[in-house]
């Protein structure tokens, strides 16, 4: 997925920061996926706890941070790009309970790798170690609202980041990456969390009906059993629960949210066939496409959308 950050820029400098004034005066994609109040609609079912810290890996123009600043009592902004993070700030930076941190997991996972590597060079490779810590030069506060602050934040590094959270939410993370590093990125992301705590994150589906109607795919797009292969990686390491949920018409703008334990019955999905960012043209139905699936038990194999919950256990 593409970045798109000083597009956005601009368009709140245009519109003085009013979103909703964004919305109404433009027509381009772009705006609708950065400020599009249906964004929310992926985690706003979730109740988190009044005491919860979030992590929130990938600041995605600030499109999830509100609902969840709402509900926790400390959110923690991840992302690499300082224009996306500077979207996020536009919007939520008022909010007391939001810290951004400019890093990128991709680097944590590469700097353990290459500590690995020489550790098992260093034992003639017949060490099968592992490495735990992080390197808490890859963080760093982003614009502090004081000098203060900055000294502080370089002081507190450790207390923001490396102190357990309850949640991890990667939204749409996963997109902007390779499949090859999905992987080695999630368990990564475990670390960050509590026994006990959850972790979120959402992808597109390869076999997702939209593209058999036309629709081009988008990159790092997943099968079922790769994404639930995924978890099931997690779970075999940390122990847990997984639960898929499956975002209705997909996770950008989604509508309803079905799961694991609640799917949707014949002539449930409908009216999911209208794009804002699709092709002029369609080979077919989605919505009749859609309940032949579910009367046939297909529709998790062919929902546009995955949304993967897991619960960290104790191991």
């Amino acid at each position: 997925m593409n970045d798109f950050s000083y597009d956005i820029l601009d368009l709140l400098k245009k519109y003085n920061n009013d979103t909703n004034a964004a919305l109404a005066g433009e027509n381009c994609p772009q705006c609708l996926y950065a400020f599009s109040p249906l964004r929310e609609n992926l985690f706003e079912w979730v109740e988190f706890e009044p005491t919860a810290r979030i992590l929130q890996i990938g600041s995605d123009y600030g499109s999830f941070t509100g609902i969840l600043a709402e509900q926790a009592k400390e959110v923690v902004v991840l992302d690499p790009r300082d224009e996306n993070l500077e979207v996020n700030r536009i919007r939520h930076g008022a909010r007391d309970n939001v810290i951004f941190v400019r890093g990128d997991l991709r680097d944590q996972v590469q700097w353990k790798k290459e500590i690995l590597a020489k550790l098992k060079a260093e034992s003639d490779g017949n060490s099968a170690i592992g490495v735990a810590g992080r390197n808490e030069e890859l963080f760093k506060l982003y614009k502090p609202k004081s000098e203060e602050g900055q000294k502080q934040a370089a002081d507190e590094m450790k207390e923001i980041m490396f102190r357990p959270f309850d949640y991890v939410v990667l939204g749409t993370f996963l997109m902007q990456c390779k499949k090859e590093e999905a992987g080695d990125l999630l368990r990564e992301a475990a670390d960050y969390l509590k026994p006990g705590g959850a972790m979120l994150a959402a992808v597109e589906n390869e076999t997702g009906v939209r593209y058999w109607m036309g629709a081009k795919k988008l990159e790092n797009s997943y099968l079922e059993t790769e994404f639930r292969g995924l978890f099931e990686e997690l779970t075999n390491t940390w122990g847990g629960t997984f639960t898929m949920y499956y975002p209705v018409p997909d996770f950008r703008y989604p509508v309803a949210v079905y799961s694991d334990h609640y799917l949707p019955e014949t002539g449930d999905v409908t009216n999911i066939s209208k794009r804002y960012d699709g092709p002029g043209f369609w080979f077919g139905s989605e919505e009749e496409a859609m309940t032949k699936a579910c009367r046939n038990g297909m529709f998790t194999k062919f929902n546009n959308s995955f949304l993967g919950v897991w619960e960290k256990g104790n191991k």
